[in-house]
């Protein structure tokens, strides 16, 4: 990172299936100083009941823990901290009860995250651990409800996340802390099920395997701390003689490892099983370990976000070429979207550095549904924004930007949303203001004297009466938007001046 950052502080929560942990650090010499951490067993996802509810006592736990890291927080700047969600919260179907009563403790809110975000996130914390150079690695990285699998070299290239963790595999597989043969070859059976569509991208396209988080370091000091292996990186052989150790034994509790630390045994059964395969399947000779990992990668990617190396620029900007977007239509209706924006900035509920950005965004991307189809075009390309793979946004961004699109013509739709993505439209209103006054995709300038107001509940766009006579396509658009703008309790008005 540029050496301006070196003062700075900045602060990653991961909220993980298995365990939280918060990291706090700062950039010396673009090197990443490790502050303060703390981290807590929490074991999440073990309180996915079967309809994936969580249970009372593991939100009681998280919240327990989440009252801890509050307190290391306090007095960093809030727009640099990331929290950030994983496989559990993507999966409780009661998650939002959880992140209201999480988001009331902590200083900043809760980013839920897809599993190639987070593969990506993890890959550039274990990238910023070695040398730079041009060998391709492949990062593995087992988590309690998912596990990640990252190709890459100075960037990450292929990314998956399948749904295998060692907290859902020791509970599946392992029921009750009880060890045998037979649950241990149907573990691997079903993480080799659940690898066996990707085998092909990932196998033999690497120089170098590397491994990051807490099952796979733990299982790596657990054979070096018993000779289970003549070298430092986990083998194949060591993992065999340390899954004949475990069972030799009927039950977690009897295991009396060196290395193996007693918040690790219930769930190392099926962390064991899940590396197990993927060492066996994709034919890795040695796996070496890196003390980095997710949180790393999200200080580096928030301190690249607040000096103009944002990720999620470059994503926007890959959409906008693959999908053939008319770069200056975008252009024109972003920029007086933004323009506009201060006239009307109290009644928006988006935070303004945050409205400015989904304003540029929504503008460069509002036609991307014309790829697929003129007719419902916004539909289309909200869908699209919906369920890409977007690097550097989390699934409330996606949310926010694709409702924007959905919104920016036609009926105004008040879609089911996800946690904390309520519907802005004030900030609707005036993107839609934006492209109608662009829709007959005219080369031209708007006036400067044509500005909004917001006084209340209404919307004032005041424009000169010789523009107004000059464009009476437009003056029609606009007399029509004052109908569609009343569904929403909002009430537009145009002065001609």
């Amino acid at each position: 990172m540029p050496q301006e950052l070196a003062p700075e502080v900045y602060a990653a929560l991961d909220l993980g299936s298995n365990s939280f942990h918060l990291q706090i650090a700062r950039f010396e010499n673009n090197k990443l100083i490790v502050l303060d951490a703390h981290k807590d067993m929490v074991r999440f996802a073990a309180g996915l009941g079967n309809n994936n509810e969580l249970s009372a006592e593991a939100r009681q736990r998280a919240l327990g823990s989440l009252q801890k890291m509050a307190e290391r927080l306090r007095g960093i700047p809030r727009d640099h901290i990331r929290i950030v969600g994983t496989n559990t919260l993507r999966t409780a179907t009661n998650a939002a009860e959880f992140l209201e009563q999480a988001e009331a403790i902590l200083p900043a809110p809760i980013n839920i995250i897809s599993g190639t975000e987070e593969a990506r996130l993890i890959y550039l914390g274990v990238a910023s651990d070695f040398s730079p150079g041009g060998e391709r690695r492949l990062v593995i990285d087992i988590g309690g409800g998912s596990t990640e699998l990252v190709v890459g070299s100075q960037l990450p290239k292929t990314m998956e996340s399948l749904d295998i963790g060692c907290v859902s595999f020791s509970r599946r597989f392992f029921p009750d802390g009880k060890l045998s043969e037979q649950g241990f070859k149907k573990a691997t059976k079903a993480a080799a099920q659940e690898l066996s569509p990707y085998i092909e991208q990932f196998l033999g396209n690497w120089d170098q395997a590397v491994g990051a988080s807490g099952t796979i370091r733990s299982i790596a000091r657990i054979l070096s701390d018993n000779n289970y292996t003549e070298k430092l990186p986990i083998t194949a052989k060591g993992l065999q003689t340390l899954r004949d150790e475990l069972l030799a034994h009927k039950h977690i509790d009897e295991l009396n490892l060196k290395g193996l630390s007693d918040d690790r045994k219930a769930v190392i059964a099926g962390g064991l099983a899940i590396l197990t395969t993927l060492v066996e399947e994709l034919q890795i000779k040695e796996l070496h370990t890196s003390g980095y990992a997710i949180r790393e990668g999200i200080i580096h990617d928030l301190a690249g976000r607040l000096h103009h190396h944002d990720t999620r620029e470059s994503t926007i900007n890959h959409l906008v070429s693959q999908y053939h977007i008319d770069t200056r239509q975008a252009k024109q209706v972003g920029d007086v979207a933004t323009r506009w924006l201060p006239g009307i900035q109290e009644q928006v509920l988006t935070e303004p550095r945050e409205a400015r950005q989904l304003l540029r965004w929504a503008a460069a991307l509002h036609e991307i549904g014309l790829a697929i189809a003129h007719g419902g075009y916004h539909k289309h390309g909200a869908y699209i924004l919906h369920n890409a793979d977007m690097p550097g946004f989390s699934r409330q961004e996606q949310a926010r930007l694709a409702f924007l699109v959905l919104n920016h013509r036609r009926k105004p739709k008040a879609e089911a949303q996800l946690y904390n993505v309520r519907p802005d439209w004030w900030l609707i209103a005036l993107f839609r203001l934006a492209c109608i006054v662009y829709r007959r995709r005219q080369k031209r300038s708007i006036p400067k004297d044509i500005d909004l107001q917001a006084d209340g509940k209404q919307l004032l766009i005041r424009a000169p009466s010789a523009w107004l006579d000059k464009n009476p396509l437009t003056r029609a658009d606009l007399e029509d938007e004052q109908e569609l703008l009343k569904a929403v309790g909002i009430k537009l008005s145009v002065e001609a001046v």
